[in-house]
């Protein structure tokens, strides 16, 4: 008697005692380890697909992934029964399924063997749909098109790690207009040695499973660190018939491809006084736009002392960490680290000769500023015996200084005090500078620095228990290194659970210094990368 099988089309969450039965293609395997793997509790995640085409994310969480991992291969078809399905709430999903499929230490899974069963079915994105889509964290695609134009390959080093990345330029041969693709990494590796082995041939590329990725206002697409998939001039059915529609079929296209120039880089003097357009504090907070950059003047007439001067972020990149019974989580790396690297997020008030505002400044322009890592400071403050409350004096050194600030301002509640988020891109006291910019748009700003709101860094708060609902439990180590331990224990013991704040400009406007531990009912929400 035949087997049955759901489609993934009819997979519903909705469906109460259903034992679900799919029959799917694994097309893509990954699981994230990039150091310290004994810090790491990684998920096994996969992308399956039925007859159909049709596809869905499968995930295995970390204490049943010895159960199963061994017997799933990319390619093999299998029979799979008896799982969950939950809804898909990630950030970049890799299907546009709004479900995801976990497996429970029930789950049956068989290989078969269907020579029938098709090997990949793409599901390609017209470059019209990328250029004209306006939200960058939905779900990944297929995007296929003729090779028409290369940058150089650039390398730069971030957090004391060295990338490279090349921009290229797809045409999907509909008229539509061409889409930027950046490759990452051996993305772009590949596509070079490639090119330098066949120098005389046109490259049909194929990217699966490409993220939108918003560029100066345009959209286009890049690969993925971990799901994506990349193919040149591949012996696949889609790429015939590409060549044979749009090539073959037309005046055969010259191989020459355009160079892409290197984005050009330009004094801050240029970036502050003639590129980035001026808005006053009183301008910027009753603006009604969703969002922009802007440059404005002001002193610093104080610091907001009770929102904490740090926040704890991921050592791989400069997200925040949300904090998980005896473990940290990052979700822009999806790793659990049991370290954390302290990060500069200071709240200040900004006043120019008509209003103020409040500004947040995060740690890599504090850090420029203060000549002092967050981990540097952190430490000195403990060698010093100093309470986990206090401010350090070094950040007085804010206050009373004239800035050219270069912001980004994004609409926040309308109904607030201040509607709109504030969060500082760049930041600079030099006097020819400001002296330049207040002549051009004739700006003078001689605000008198108020005694009564300059607050003493060094007062002990009474007045921000609310804020401040527990002490802080981080296990500092003192080697030498920016690593701070996560401790074994529990996080926090007898105090009302509050979710960890999302400090990153996208989606938070405050930071604290206190561990607070996740509620069971929170979610780990999603935070952009941070502008630095």
């Amino acid at each position: 008697m035949a087997t049955s099988f759901n489609m993934i089309k009819d997979l519903d969450i909705a469906v109460a005692n259903q034992v679900w039965r799919i029959k799917v293609r694994v097309i893509k395997i990954w699981s994230i380890n990039l150091g310290e793997e004994k810090f790491r509790r990684p998920n096994l995640e996969m992308v399956v697909m039925d007859e159909l085409g049709d596809r869905i994310q499968c995930s295995v969480r970390n204490p049943l992934r010895r159960l199963f991992e061994q017997e799933l291969v990319e390619g093999n078809v299998y029979s799979v029964a008896n799982f969950s399905i939950e809804l898909n709430d990630q950030k970049y999903k890799p299907t546009n399924h709004t479900l995801r499929v976990f497996f429970k230490r029930e789950s049956q899974i068989r290989v078969l063997v269907d020579i029938n069963f098709p090997n990949n079915i793409f599901h390609f994105v017209p470059n019209e749909m990328i250029l004209n889509h306006d939200n960058p964290q939905s779900h990944l695609i297929d995007v296929i098109g003729l090779l028409t134009g290369k940058g150089d390959i650039i390398e730069f080093s971030k957090n004391g790690k060295k990338s490279i990345y090349m921009v290229i330029e797809l045409d999907d041969m509909q008229s539509k207009g061409k889409i930027r693709c950046t490759l990452w990494e051996e993305f772009a590796t590949q596509l070079v040695k490639h090119m330098e082995q066949y120098p005389n041939t046109e490259f049909i590329i194929i990217v699966q499973f490409a993220k939108f990725n918003l560029f100066k206002g345009t959209m286009g697409i890049s690969n993925t660190n971990y799901n994506s998939t990349l193919y040149i001039n591949a012996d696949l059915k889609e790429v015939k018939e590409f060549r044979q529609r749009f090539i073959m079929g037309n005046d055969k296209p010259s191989n020459q491809l355009s160079q892409i120039a290197s984005d050009s880089l330009i004094s801050l003097e240029q970036d502050l006084i003639n590129h980035t357009p001026y808005k006053s504090i009183s301008e910027l907070k009753e603006s009604t736009e969703v969002g922009g950059i802007f440059v404005t003047i002001g002193t610093v007439i104080s610091i907001d002392t009770r929102l904490g001067w740090w926040y704890k972020g991921c050592k791989m990149c400069f997200h925040s960490l949300k904090e998980d019974e005896n473990s940290y989580y990052c979700h822009e790396c999806d790793i659990y680290p049991n370290t954390h690297v302290p990060r500069f997020c200071i709240q200040m008030r900004v006043s120019d000769e008509i209003d103020s505002a409040s500004f947040i400044v995060y740690d890599k322009e504090a850090s420029k500023f203060l000549e002092i890592s967050a981990s540097e400071l952190r430490l000195r403050q403990i060698s010093k015996g100093c309470g986990k409350d206090e401010f350090p004096v070094e950040i007085n050194s804010f206050r009373g200084k004239k800035f050219l600030f270069k912001i980004s301002v994004k609409l926040d509640d309308i109904n607030a005090f201040q509607p709109c988020k504030i969060t500082v891109l760049k930041l600079t006291e030099d006097p020819n500078l400001l002296t330049s910019f207040s002549s051009k748009y004739k700006t003078f700003d001689n605000t008198p620095i108020e005694n009564t709101e300059l607050q003493s860094l060094q007062t002990d708060s009474t007045d921000n228990s609310k804020e401040i609902s527990s002490q802080s439990c981080e296990i500092i180590s003192l080697d030498g290194n920016d690593d701070f331990v996560t401790p074994k224990r529990g996080m926090i013991v007898g105090v009302a659970a509050k979710n960890l704040l999302d400090i990153f400009p996208d989606n938070a406007t405050t930071s604290s210094s206190k561990c607070r531990k996740l509620s069971k009912e929170s979610d780990c929400s999603f935070v952009k990368e941070h502008v630095d």
